[in-house]
């Protein structure tokens, strides 16, 4: 299920910034993710939020098989932060950036639950049977320094961000780090559903083995 809302968010998240840009360029990065959820001024935004709809139900149900395929404290902690970031997603494809107030709210929300999953993915890698990898560790790195810039940024007063300078607009870290925030968690949830299919497998084998020695 990790693997779809992969699959699903990078669908909608990409139809939508190609049909709001009008073609493949760098400057595509300057525009911020949520600005593709709205109703008014984006083409395919119904496509976006539905997508985050998909996704974050996928998300959902991707930390449930986490939750029952690893039995350790850690773990389950680490389904439940990513549950609360699957839900986040799924708020935000209900409340785009028309609903502003609400959608402030649920994007800080997910934010920080993105943080804190991440943070436990770190404690989650040094311990046996860790429900990590590598190249998961990496997307995980990679989040935490795009959720920091982000925290760094973010108007407390407002739960958003300031807008980017008319006279160098090629500057702009908010929607920079916006965009890398979203791949690495997609990336992240890519190397789960292989990581996860594995540890199945594993177990499967070892159901097998005490079914023939029983």
């Amino acid at each position: 299920m990790s693997l779809a809302a992969a699959v699903i968010s990078s669908f909608g998240v990409g139809s939508a910034l190609l049909a709001d840009a009008g073609e493949i360029s760098v400057d595509m990065l300057m525009t911020r993710p949520d600005t593709l959820g709205d109703y008014m001024n984006s083409p395919l935004a119904v496509v976006f939020n539905l997508s985050l709809l998909a996704a974050g139900a996928c998300l959902l149900l991707a930390m449930v098989a986490v939750f029952h395929t690893y039995q350790d404290g850690l773990s389950r902690y680490l389904a439940m932060m990513g549950g609360i970031v699957g839900a986040s997603i799924i708020l935000m494809g209900v409340f785009p950036i028309n609903f502003l107030d609400i959608h402030r709210k649920v994007s800080t929300l997910y934010l920080f639950s993105s943080i804190v999953l991440h943070c436990v993915c770190v404690l989650d890698y040094f311990k046996p049977g860790s429900t990590m990898n590598k190249r998961m560790l990496a997307f995980t790195i990679m989040a935490l320094f795009s959720g920091g810039l982000l925290l760094l940024l973010l108007d407390w007063n407002l739960l958003d961000f300031p807008e980017c300078s008319a006279y160098m607009p090629q500057y702009c870290g908010v929607p920079l780090a916006m965009w890398s925030l979203t791949q690495a968690n997609i990336l992240w949830c890519v190397c789960l559903s292989f990581h996860m299919m594995k540890a199945i497998k594993a177990q499967q084998k070892v159901v097998y083995k005490w079914l023939e020695n029983y």
